[in-house]
């Protein structure tokens, strides 16, 4: 399968299941629901990458849901064994990222300007990254959205979100740390 057929085969499947999807994911996950965004997307790029492959789905749908099954156990898996040392960020920030035990220890003993280091965390991301941060995490749009915006497939949002998170992970710790050198 061509390129263009397999982006036309992963909007269509998008377009009328992604919603669906997402709630199978969020109901699923129960109290881990705030990674269903990320089996989601991890989902469409399974399928995306199969299509890129050459692989013709008689019912995407069912391959769909049985890929998002794997990335919810998965998830949930990831979840339970991170239970006892993580913290969310979301509420504090709307970063939507899992710390580690060094942060949260940092944030609790340190009494961290969550503000300041936010600013710290951004100042280090790339001018694309922070658009992206921007349309996502600020302007709350949806992957399609943003593909349009961007005028590339869905699926590539998906990838460059999850790169992003991955990113913005590595580098709470030193954004923390420089605020407790005294900031820049």
């Amino acid at each position: 399968m061509g390129k263009s057929k397999a982006d036309a085969a992963l909007n269509e499947a998008f377009e009328n299941y992604s919603k669906a999807i997402e709630k199978f994911c969020i109901v699923r996950l129960g109290e881990a629901r705030d990674y269903a965004n990320d089996c989601v997307q991890e989902t469409y790029c399974v399928f995306y990458r199969k299509l890129l492959d050459g692989t013709e789905f008689e019912n995407p749908r069912a391959f769909l849901y049985k890929t998002a099954n794997n990335m919810v156990l998965k998830a949930k898996d990831d979840y339970y064994k991170n239970a006892a040392r993580t913290k969310s960020l979301d509420e504090a920030d709307t970063i939507p990222v899992y710390i580690e035990e060094k942060v949260e220890d940092m944030l609790e003993n340190d009494e961290v300007d969550i503000d300041e280091a936010k600013r710290i965390l951004l100042s280090m991301l790339s001018v694309d990254e922070l658009e992206l941060y921007e349309m996502k995490y600020v302007r709350r749009l949806s992957l399609k959205e943003i593909a349009k915006t961007l005028d590339i497939a869905p699926t590539a949002v998906a990838m460059r979100t999850s790169r992003l998170r991955s990113k913005v992970k590595e580098l709470i710790i030193p954004a923390l740390e420089e605020i407790r050198k005294g900031g820049s």
